[in-house]
Order: C-alpha cells, then sequence, then structure tokens
C-alpha cells in the first residue's frame, strides 16, 4: 500500500526538504564526529559491547567505528542533496529506530554513561540523545510518508554516493594511521597541562575538611567544629562523639592523569612540571608494533638526551623491553583509558615545553 502525504504538493516541497536537511545535517555532523577520532568513537563502541555481553566482537570496534561513521555520513549525504530519497528514508528510519532502542536501554536498564554519539565533540547523556532520537525517528517517519514517487538514477546519484563514501573512510584512515584531525581532549595542542593539573590538585585538596562532632550534653543536639577550632575542647558542654574527614564534590578533568612509579607514588606534577622540553614516550599497546614503530623511537633518542625522555605506559614492563631499553629511561605507570585521551597511537610521543603541551604525533611519523 502506497502512503500519500495529506499536505498540499508546495508545502509537502518546502516541509520535506526542511526535514531532510535537518535529519541529513544531524546524520552528516554525527559521522564527520565520528571519523575525525575512530579510535574515540571505538571505545565508546566497546563500551556498548561490553555492556550488552558482546565482548567477542570487541577486536572489532575499530572497524564497526568506522562503518558507523561512514554510514551515517553516506546517509547525511543523500538526505542533504535529496538523492535516492526511497531508500534513504527507509533506512533513516530503521537506523533511528534502533538507535531509539539502543539509547533507551541505555538510559533505563543498561546504563553506559555518555552515548558517544557525536564522539567527544559534543557530549550527550543517555536520556538527552534518546529525547533527540524521538524527535528524528518522527521526522524520518514522516520523510518516508512523503517520499513520492520513485525517481531514475542519474550520474549525480553515483557521485553523491562516493563522496559520502570516500570522503569519511579516508578520512577516518588517516586518523588512525597519524593522529585525529580535531582533537577534542584535554590534552591537546597548546593546552597549559602543568598549570591545568596544579589548579585541579590544589582545588581537591581544598575539598577536603576534618570535621569534629560533639553532642550538647544539656539538649542532646548534635555540634560540628572545624579540627582546627580548638575552642569546642574548652565547653564543658560538650562531649566529643568522633572525628571525620569529609570530601565537597568537585568537578575533575584530570582526576585519573596519574603517573605512578615503580614504588607507586605519584610523580604527575614532578614530570610534566619540568622546565623546557620533556618528551613523553605514550605506550599504550605493542601487540602490532612494526619497523617504523621502532625507527620512530629510535629517531626519538637521537633527538633528544635520555634524561629528557620520559616513558608513560599501559601496559606490563616486560612487554616493552623490545621496544625500548627499561633501564635507560624513567618510566610511569598511567591508567590504559587515561592514556588513550592523552593521545590515540598505540606508540606516540608528546612534547612538553615548560608543562605546556607543544607538539603530539604517531611515533612512526617522527
Amino acid at each position: 500500500m502506497q502512503f500519500r502525504c495529506s499536505m498540499s504538493s508546495r508545502t509537502e516541497v518546502v516541509a520535506t526538504t526542511i526535514l531532510r536537511w535537518v535529519v541529513g545535517a544531524t546524520f552528516l555532523f554525527s559521522g564527520l564526529t565520528k571519523c575525525v577520532d575512530p579510535v574515540g568513537s571505538a571505545i565508546y563502541v566497546e563500551k556498548y559491547l561490553a555492556t550488552y555481553s558482546l565482548e567477542t566482537f570487541l577486536p572489532l570496534s575499530e572497524g564497526i567505528a568506522v562503518t558507523l561513521a561512514v554510514v551515517e555520513t553516506l546517509l547525511g549525504v543523500l538526505l542533504v542533496t535529496g538523492v535516492l530519497r526511497h531508500i534513504t528514508s527507509l533506512i533513516s528510519l530503521l537506523i533511528l529506530s534502533l538507535f531509539t532502542v539502543v539509547t533507551l536501554l541505555s538510559a533505563t536498564v543498561l546504563p553506559i554513561g555518555e552515548c558517544g554519539c557525536f564522539g567527544d565533540i559534543l557530549k550527550l547523556t543517555p536520556w538527552q540523545t534518546f529525547l533527540k532520537n524521538i524527535v528524528l525517528l518522527v521526522f524520518c517517519y514522516l520523510l518516508w510518508r512523503c517520499r513520492g514517487e520513485k525517481r531514475p538514477i542519474v550520474p549525480k546519484n553515483g557521485i553523491a554516493v562516493i563522496v559520502g563514501i570516500v570522503v569519511p573512510l579516508g578520512v577516518s584512515l588517516y586518523a588512525l594511521r597519524h593522529l585525529p584531525l580535531v582533537d577534542t581532549m584535554p590534552y591537546r595542542v597548546e593546552t597549559a597541562l602543568y598549570d591545568a593539573v596544579a589548579m585541579e590538585r590544589d582545588k581537591e585538596e581544598q575539598a577536603v575538611c576534618n570535621v569534629l562532632i560533639f553532642k550538647n550534653i544539656k539538649t542532646g543536639e548534635s555540634v560540628e567544629f572545624d579540627a582546627s577550632d580548638g575552642v569546642c575542647w574548652e565547653d564543658d558542654d560538650l562531649e566529643f562523639v568522633e572525628a571525620v574527614t569529609r570530601r565537597m564534590s568537585v568537578e575533575t578533568t584530570y582526576d585519573d592523569f596519574r603517573l605512578y612509579d615503580s614504588e607507586g607514588d605519584d610523580r604527575t606534577l614532578d614530570v610534566i612540571g619540568r622546565k623546557g622540553r620533556v618528551a613523553l614516550l605514550c605506550i599504550n599497546d605493542t601487540k602490532d608494533i612494526s619497523a617504523r614503530h621502532l625507527r620512530g623511537i629510535n629517531s626519538l633518542l637521537t633527538q633528544y638526551p635520555l634524561r629528557a625522555i620520559v616513558v608513560l605506559t599501559a601496559v606490563d614492563i616486560s612487554d616493552i623491553e623490545d621496544v625500548i631499553s627499561v633501564s635507560d629511561v624513567e618510566m610511569y605507570a598511567v591508567d590504559a583509558m587515561t592514556l588513550r585521551s592523552v593521545i590515540r597511537s598505540d606508540i606516540g610521543v608528546v612534547i612538553l615545553r615548560d608543562g605546556v603541551v607543544e607538539f603530539k604525533s604517531d611515533i612512526r611519523d617522527i
């Protein structure tokens, strides 16, 4: 049965054009945010796979992320240009239906935190994403209802399809080989990392307070005093109950950015606060190390003296002994997810100059 719009022809054209642009622009933005940072998108994919007990597919997370980027970008291009309306309206409706169900589950029975639908460029909660998907789902349904008659395929159809596939695929592969075209992490180039981390650590310390709790013998009321206030001990009407440490809520960005030495001590500020240039050799993974990785590391060692090189690693020291001599350089353990935020490469380098991020690169590009 062929559904028809009840609107007049002119109104239908204007309405469907606006709907196509809105839905298409959303798909386009979502796809492009994924393809400029496929590693970041893969991290979100891994969260979903783990939440839905699909760990078997974890090795495919980057491939899934790239595929999502290509599909969403392609749909965005086709919707905005009005090419292949019949098939794009149906596919958009089906995909939005699936995404809506997933985000509803993520907001209720299978909480996952940030959805990652727009990567790290625009962060939304599952509920915000669910509401956004509901609106788009209605728009897609209207587009499908008002899809009109099938039109013959013309050369511009092929051009739009090629652009919608080649551009996101090329950008994704480039970002996987080098670094994301857009760095949205709090460790991007020109970030005053030492100042930002030091300020946050100071706020965390100030958010901790020691409180003495007393009971008023006459009234039975509980009274609290700052631990530094000695007056409370002089009041005979007060009976000491307990001492507690309270931590006020502080919004943090770098709480997980902590560099631990072999003794388990936090040396973060000592390392990133050094004067001059410091090369942070970040080792996220060594499973797929190649000759180009090794050449890049050797090039780094020839450009910087050993005292100016610090290894940050999320893997066991035994796994990187073939990469670099452990005894020659300082080495600190870092949380794996945090190190992926510092730099997306399996092995990369971050150059700090007086505590400011000056340069970032995949080690193969050194």
